[in-house]
This record gives C-alpha cells, sequence and structure tokens, in this order.
C-alpha cells in the first residue's frame, strides 16, 4: 500500500473509531445533564476532571509529541532494540515526575480550588478540593500511557491511543446512572481514575510485541536533555493555551450556578467536530510527516498539507452552518431531557454557535502545527499561541460582559483566527513549495455555497413546527443535500480529489 492510501486509511479507520468514541461522550454528557444537571456540583465536578486532563496535556502529550520524531528517527537508524531503549529511559525520568506532580496536588488541593475557581466559597470549594484530591492520580496514568502510545504511532497504529476517552466515557456513563444516586459526583470521577488505569494495561498489551521493558537502560543523558529542549516550548505553549481555558473557566464560574458546566456542555459539541475531523487526521499525519521528513521527503509534506486544509475546509462548512441554523436543535436533541432547563438549552445554543465560528481556524491551526513539531520546531507555536491567548483573555473577560459565557466561545473562535493566521505564513520555511494560491478559487466557491446554505436553511426554519428530532433531521438533511448539489454545481475541484482518494481507499 502506498503511503497515500496509508493515510486515508488509516485516517477513515481512526475517524470511525473517534466518532463512535464522541457518541458515546455525546451520551455521557447528555446523561450527566439529565442525571445531575448544571448545578454548582457539576461546575466543581467540570473544574476538576477537565483541568486535570488538560494538565495532563500540557505535560505529557507534549512529551510524547516531541518524542515522536526522536523515536521514528531512532528506529528508523538504530533498530528496534535502540528505540526501546529510549522508551525506556523516558520512562523512568518521567513516571516519578508525575508522582511528585499528583503529590503537590493532593496536598495543596485547597490552594489549587481557590486558583481555579475564585469566586467559589465555603462547601462548593471544599466540594472542587476534594474532587481534585481523587482525580489527581490520573497524571501518573496519562504519563505512562502516552509514553508508551509513542511505540505504536512510530507503526501507524493509532486506535489504542484513543483507548482513554473511551473508557472514561463508558464508565462515566455507567457511573451516573447506577451509583450516582448514593455516591455523588464521586463516583464519576472515580470513573475517571479507574478509566486511567484500564487504558494502562490496555497500551501495554496492545505494545507488547513492540515494546520490551527494561530495569537497566543504556546512556540516554544526550537523548533526555534534547527531549526536554524540545518538549519545553512545548510544554509553555500548551500551558499558555490551558491557562487561557482556565481563565474562560475562572469567568464563567462568575456568571451564576451553570456557567461553567453550561460552557462545558457546548463545548463537547465543538469537541466532536473537532476531534472527530481534526485529531483523527493531525494524529495520522504527524506520524506520517515525521517519517517522511527523516527519509528527507520535504515536498510531500507541503503538498499534503495544502490538500488536507483545503477538505477540512469543505467538510467543516456545512457542520458550521448547521450549528449557526440550527444550534438550538442540536442542544435539545443531546441534552433537553430531564433536569436541563430551557435556559439551559438557550444559554449552551449561544456557546455552540461562539465556537462555531472558529470550527475551520481550530482544524487549521491543528493541522498546521503538525509541520512545526515535525520538524522539531516547538519555540514557534509557543510564542503564537501565547499572543493570541493574550487577545482570547482580554476577549473573554470583554465579550462575557455583553454575551455571557457565548462571549467566552466567541472569544475563542477569535484567538483561533489570529493563531492560524501567524502560524500559516511561517511553513514556508520548512517546505517552500507549500502555497495556497491555487485553492483561493475553491474556498470562493465553498463560501458561496455555505451562504446560500445558511441563508435558504434559516427561512425554512422559521416554517418548522412539532417534534424538535424531526425538525432536527429535516434541517440536517436539508443541509447536507443542498451544500453538496452546490459545490458539484460550482465544479469545487477538491471534491474530485476526495472521491478519487476515498475509491484509493477501499
Amino acid at each position: 500500500m502506498s503511503k497515500k492510501k496509508g493515510i486515508i486509511g488509516s485516517t477513515l479507520q481512526l475517524t470511525v473509531a473517534v466518532l463512535f468514541i464522541k457518541v458515546l461522550g455525546l451520551a455521557k454528557k447528555s446523561i450527566i445533564a439529565a442525571v445531575c444537571g448544571a448545578t454548582a456540583e457539576t461546575d466543581a465536578f467540570f473544574i476538576a476532571s477537565e483541568v486535570i486532563v488538560a494538565l495532563c496535556t500540557v505535560f505529557f502529550s507534549s512529551i510524547s509529541i516531541s518524542l515522536l520524531s526522536m523515536h521514528t528517527n531512532r528506529l528508523l537508524k538504530e533498530g528496534r532494540d535502540a528505540s526501546n531503549n529510549l522508551i525506556n529511559a523516558v520512562l523512568k525520568i518521567f513516571i516519578p515526575i508525575a508522582f511528585v506532580i499528583t503529590i503537590i496536588f493532593v496536598s495543596f488541593s485547597d490552594d489549587i480550588s481557590r486558583i481555579l475557581a475564585p469566586s467559589y466559597e465555603g462547601a462548593q470549594l471544599q466540594d472542587l478540593s476534594s474532587y481534585i484530591r481523587i482525580i489527581a492520580i490520573v497524571f501518573v496514568f496519562s504519563c505512562y500511557y502516552q509514553i508508551i502510545n509513542v511505540v505504536l504511532e512510530t507503526d501507524k497504529r493509532f486506535l489504542p491511543g484513543k483507548g482513554q476517552a473511551f473508557f472514561q466515557n463508558l464508565f462515566v456513563i455507567v457511573s451516573a446512572l447506577l451509583f450516582y444516586p448514593k455516591m455523588g459526583i464521586s463516583a464519576l470521577l472515580w470513573a475517571f481514575v479507574l478509566a486511567g488505569f484500564i487504558q494502562c494495561i490496555q497500551i501495554t498489551w496492545n505494545a507488547r510485541n513492540c515494546f520490551k521493558f527494561k530495569l537497566k537502560t543504556s546512556d540516554e543523558i544526550a537523548s533526555i536533555k534534547m527531549l526536554i529542549s524540545l518538549a519545553g516550548p512545548l510544554i509553555v505553549g500548551n500551558a499558555i493555551y490551558e491557562i487561557n481555558d482556565i481563565v474562560d473557566k475562572q469567568i464563567s464560574s462568575g456568571l451564576g450556578h451553570g456557567g461553567v458546566s453550561v460552557l462545558s456542555y457546548g463545548a463537547s459539541i465543538n469537541e466532536i467536530v473537532t476531534s472527530l475531523i481534526v485529531t483523527s487526521l493531525s494524529t495520522v499525519l504527524f506520524s506520517h510527516y515525521a517519517t517522511w521528513i527523516a527519509e528527507g521527503k520535504i515536498e510531500k509534506v507541503g503538498d499534503n498539507l495544502q490538500q488536507s486544509l483545503e477538505y477540512l475546509f469543505v467538510i467543516i462548512m456545512p457542520i458550521m452552518v448547521m450549528c449557526f441554523v440550527g444550534g438550538d436543535l442540536i442542544v435539545g436533541v443531546l441534552y433537553g431531557r430531564g433536569s436541563f432547563s430551557t435556559e439551559a438549552i438557550s444559554r449552551t445554543n449561544g456557546v455552540v454557535i461562539g465556537y462555531a465560528a472558529g470550527f475551520f481556524f481550530q482544524a487549521a491551526r491543528a493541522t498546521i502545527v503538525k509541520v512545526y513539531y515535525a520538524f522539531q520546531d516547538t519555540k514557534t507555536p509557543m510564542i503564537n499561541g501565547a499572543i493570541s491567548v493574550g487577545v482570547n483573555v482580554v476577549l473573554s473577560i470583554t465579550l462575557s460582559k455583553f454575551l455571557g459565557v457565548t462571549g467566552i466561545a466567541l472569544a475563542t473562535s477569535i484567538s483561533m483566527l489570529v493563531v492560524t493566521a501567524l502560524l500559516l505564513p511561517g511553513v514556508k520555511k520548512y517546505t517552500p513549495s507549500f502555497s495556497m494560491k491555487s485553492s483561493i478559487t475553491d474556498g470562493l466557491k465553498i463560501l458561496l455555497a455555505s451562504g446560500i446554505v445558511w441563508l435558504t436553511a434559516a427561512l425554512i426554519k422559521t416554517t418548522l413546527q412539532g417534534d424538535i428530532y424531526l425538525q432536527f433531521v429535516i434541517m440536517g438533511t436539508y443541509i447536507v443535500l443542498a451544500y453538496a448539489a452546490l459545490i458539484m454545481l460550482l465544479r469545487v475541484k477538491c471534491i474530485n480529489r476526495i472521491i478519487k482518494r476515498f475509491k484509493g481507499a477501499r
């Protein structure tokens, strides 16, 4: 199988898996909304769980991203034993660090809670502190599975790394339905912990044929120093983004009870779009980029990036239109039951619209940044990210005063536009052949088709009444079919390439 087919096949396979996991994730949020509602307790739960998961990404996903390029080079040039030696050395350094981080969060959970939610007092502050102590061990589990997963992704095996989200969603659903009535929110947190432990077992089993543990490793001091130097800017860059997320939560926690929960429920719809389309593609591309660079095939990186951005644009636009026109239908279908009120639906719809405005920019940033990482440049994304986060913090504070939680989501979209605009020109430094000029005509055609569908869909919606599920199906079907017909009528060139590649992937 050619590399091109390998990318398409791997992306399709991973997309199907991510789709299933994200549908399960939406079911999780829907069940939490129905069983628990949008309350002070759910606010504390989302702050504790999402901040800890985000910090795991800051530290250990940054390490694994930098490690993948090093591991790929080591495997291609020195073989499996040498690459295994590197992974073992990294584990010996970073697992103890993960334990130290866990101890710090357990010991200083009260102080950390005050930082994360400065508006919290009394029982709510104590709840958040307790939740942080329960979930802190996830740092260790995340460190282990992220490092071992590097071995699998180097071998182009991407599915096992998605097990964490699968187990987490499944266990939280079971806990919400069976144990929440007796244990409360803590049942959901213990589900997170169990998911992390099971993921470690699963990733170890899947890596058993390509990775062996060693009690003694040969000298890897130079490699560890190189890894730290590469990961350092990436950690800082990710930390800046997570500080931004923490600021968003701090702002939303001051917008009344349920503010954090509404932001989280709306963000879950944003995540299914970005994760389903973007994470699958960027995960596969990053591994291939690293291999192409190691093999000296630099031009393939630029050509593939251009085509990837074209595909993302044509796929994301109808989704964005659906969120703009039928965001309330989406929220109603997913969350509109049980303890989830009409007011919560309206507020969540605003969040969905705010995030939808930046769907493409989120997708583009996540794809472009992988080129920098593959060339082992982690400083440029860090600097550009810091600028965009500064923009986001200022806009979140300002817009939330006028638009509430919608303003926070909209600020995120604007900041994604800024960072994408900053990153895109720098790609030519590494891939001189890269250019988006030939894509301008197709882009304008796609915008025209999207605008027509948006206006006509808005008119159709005013005539719809009755069952919300039927309205959702009608609107979704019309938008997809009308958009597909228009881009075919306008002869958008990248559509022909998509069709040919899908046929080639079979």
